[in-house]
């Protein structure tokens, strides 16, 4: 297996940069990895590496990529700024023409908005993400992180960097995110203006445009509801939904014989796009 660091292109002095895990032989796939972490903590690379290997075994390179975050910078800057990250690793010659775009969490959304807004995939996965903001868990105090300890609004301000980033440690990070979720405040972290969600929520009719989907979706999930991916998957042309049956989020941050099982129908659902197939629209 390569691993290969690629620079990509800048803002206000910040480079941005891809990984690249290649397979030793010729790739037959291309997966484009975005990270979760509520827009606003995380980096590419967090994905463990046994289910890269697994990837890469199969003769599938990953390319996870920096995007910027929240609240330093907001969407209508971190989407075009990441689209053109994209775009330069498409240029690349060893880039795959079957491009399957993959997102855990808050990547996963990040997925269909580029998707919605036209690039061509022939893919996406969808590890407990969502498609909508459009729901009250987003909007009002969210239950579960109330059994965290309170972090002020004025304690969440004052962890805002003056300069952009593009990784965030989860120690640093986190408190950020629950005092958005504990105080209903998160949607406004990351949107240029909260007149502007439903201009970042997919529609059911855009829903339909886009390419063949694998949703992975914990049942009882605490921090994005399971209603999520169920109202996404009704309207996608092309959809599987596994229910995972836990009470986790990120269920698979851990590396177990399950989760292994899981990348498996992961590999097999990217693998098993049909050649020459690669639009959305």
């Amino acid at each position: 297996m390569k691993k290969i660091q690629i620079p990509l292109n800048t803002y206000h002095d910040i480079t941005l940069n891809a990984t690249r895990y290649a397979p030793d032989t010729e790739a037959s796939a291309t997966v484009f990895y975005l990270h979760g972490g509520g827009l606003e903590f995380g980096h590419r690379d967090d994905l463990p590496l046994d289910y890269i290997k697994r990837l890469v075994d199969a003769r599938i390179q990953l390319v996870t990529f920096d995007y910027l975050l929240a609240p330093e910078v907001k969407l209508d800057v971190i989407l075009p700024v990441l689209r053109e990250s994209l775009d330069i690793v498409m240029d690349k010659p060893w880039c795959s023409s079957r491009i399957t775009l993959m997102g855990r969490s808050a990547g996963a959304y990040l997925c269909y908005l580029l998707l919605r807004d036209g690039f061509e995939a022939v893919g996406l996965v969808d590890l407990y993400g969502y498609a909508s903001l459009d729901y009250p868990e987003f909007r009002m105090p969210a239950e579960f992180y109330d059994s965290f300890p309170k972090v002020l609004p004025m304690n969440a301000q004052a962890m805002i960097h003056r300069q952009p980033l593009v990784a965030g440690d989860m120690k640093d990070r986190y408190p950020l995110y629950v005092s958005g979720r504990q105080f209903g405040t998160w949607l406004s972290q990351f949107l240029p203006s909260m007149r502007a969600a439903d201009t970042y929520s997919l529609t059911p009719e855009d829903l339909t445009r886009l390419p063949r989907t694998l949703l992975i979706h914990s049942t009882d999930d605490p921090d994005v509801p399971f209603a999520t991916a169920e109202d996404t998957a009704k309207y996608l042309p092309d959809a599987e939904l596994i229910p995972i049956a836990q009470a986790e989020h990120d269920f698979d941050r851990d590396v177990t014989a399950e989760n292994l099982a899981i990348y498996d129908r992961i590999i097999n659902f990217i693998v098993s796009v049909p050649v020459g197939v690669r639009a959305t629209a």
